[in-house]
């Protein structure tokens, strides 16, 4: 897969690319190994038309572009009240955290089926053969399942200045479906997205629970 980091607009019958910011999440049939750099993610070396495009390591999904509110990403660090402790004034262990979360929001603009499929956990696509009676076509089950999908997820950011490569890569995710999309004539349908990111508690303290940050030198 192929994602584009420019800095302008262009309008395609497929999508709409704006900024230099992509968020790709893994395929967990594919991908089992956490990243160990940013090339095990996308390679910024090898550009796949010789400037603007890059292509994906295999087992990442592009979301594609997200408009130009661009990705949030939020950590929280909980603040304990501290130990009341007998003849004592202040609180054992007053102010430190007590607990840690993370969580990434933005809005994409690209919303096929595969893209909708992932953001809300929605079930299977299939694929309908054209006939005397319809043309051919896809549909994409909208299902209850009882269980989230986890994936791993990046953040793609190029400076527009050096073309120099950052990515935020996170190990655990899982999708917050909460979301509404706006079929209108007016403006391109966004898609809402929201993603929990997990500390992985198998991860030790100083090897990155939550994930990792890779910045090209």
């Amino acid at each position: 897969m192929t994602i584009h980091m420019i800095d302008n607009i262009t309008v395609t019958r497929e999508s709409v690319y704006k900024g230099a910011g992509w968020l790709v999440v893994s395929d967990p049939d594919v991908l089992t190994s956490f990243p160990g750099a940013l090339e095990s993610v996308v390679n910024p070396a090898v550009p796949a038309d010789g400037g603007t495009a890059y292509e994906l390591v295999t087992g990442w999904t592009s979301m594609g572009p997200t408009t130009e509110d661009g990705i949030t990403v939020r950590r929280v660090a909980e603040i304990g009240d501290g130990i009341p402790l007998d003849q004592r004034q202040t609180n054992l262990d007053a102010g430190e955290p007590e607990n840690w979360s993370m969580e990434l929001e933005t809005s994409l603009l690209h919303t096929d089926l595969d893209t909708l499929n992932i953001a809300w956990e929605a079930g299977t696509k299939r694929t309908i053969a054209a006939s005397g009676t319809n043309v051919a076509q896809h549909s994409l089950d909208l299902d209850a399942p009882q269980t989230f999908t986890e994936r791993m997820a990046a953040v793609i950011q190029e400076d527009p200045s050096s073309g120099k490569f950052r990515v935020f890569a996170f190990r655990q995710t899982l999708p917050q479906v909460d979301s509404e999309t706006n079929v209108q004539s007016k403006e391109a349908t966004g898609l809402p997205y929201k993603l929990t990111l997990k500390a992985d508690e198998t991860v030790q303290e100083g090897s990155g629970q939550f994930g990792k940050i890779f910045e090209e030198d």
